[in-house]
């Protein structure tokens, strides 16, 4: 959720900094400060409603509209050069994960990914069933890993920033999967990009709602 806050946030600065600014570029940028904020708010809202659920339902994600929020995060971020390809196999079952966890892991691999190509480039999402299971595939055309340091990619704290920044992102979205009953697997090799697949496992298509 920090990082829909801190898009509304730089939005509503570039505002504030700027108050002869034009209604043609004002009315875009409050929007997408608006629309950060609402996914803010539900984020909010599910998790106060699961705190209460007593029930305890099993947890179920509808992986387009995972997807589809993703594409739009992007968007309100504003982050110039970066474009997403998102592929869905048709008639996709719904997995057995907590969605707003889903949303997070997939974010982090897609900020992982333009980082990997300099800010610049399209990140390749997609997905198809595969045996009682969905795999989720999110890749890059960047600098790559070699051996030595892919053998380290889900250590915590592990980084190659120069500013020694970093090595948060994949093993949180390994306890994610990992949590979720799933798997995750990195292919990377330098100089040709990286493809982060997560195998999470499928809902029986009769019990969707």
């Amino acid at each position: 959720m920090g990082n829909l806050i801190q898009i509304a946030s730089s939005a509503l600065n570039i505002v504030a900094r700027t108050p002869e600014m034009p209604e043609s570029r004002r009315d875009p940028i409050l929007h997408r400060a608006r629309t950060s904020l609402d996914h803010a708010g539900t984020i909010v809202r599910q998790s106060v409603m699961r705190a209460r659920d007593t029930a305890a339902l099993p947890p179920r994600c509808d992986i387009a509209n995972c997807l589809a929020d993703i594409a739009t995060l992007i968007v309100a971020r504003e982050d110039a050069g970066l474009t997403l390809d998102i592929a869905i196999e048709p008639g996709l079952p719904d997995i057995a994960c907590d969605s707003i966890e889903l949303r997070r892991a997939i974010l982090n691999l897609v900020l992982n990914a333009r980082d990997a190509m300099g800010g610049k480039g399209s990140v390749r999402i997609d997905a198809h069933a595969v045996a009682g299971s969905v795999d989720l595939r999110v890749g890059d055309r960047g600098s790559g890993m070699p051996p030595a340091v892919l053998a380290h990619a889900f250590d915590p704290f592990f980084t190659t920033k120069r500013d020694g920044l970093g090595g948060i992102g994949l093993p949180m979205v390994e306890r994610f999967v990992r949590g979720a009953g799933g798997s995750i697997s990195i292919e990377s090799e330098p100089g040709v990009g990286t493809v982060v697949t997560l195998r999470l496992p499928a809902l029986p298509q009769e019990t969707r709602s």
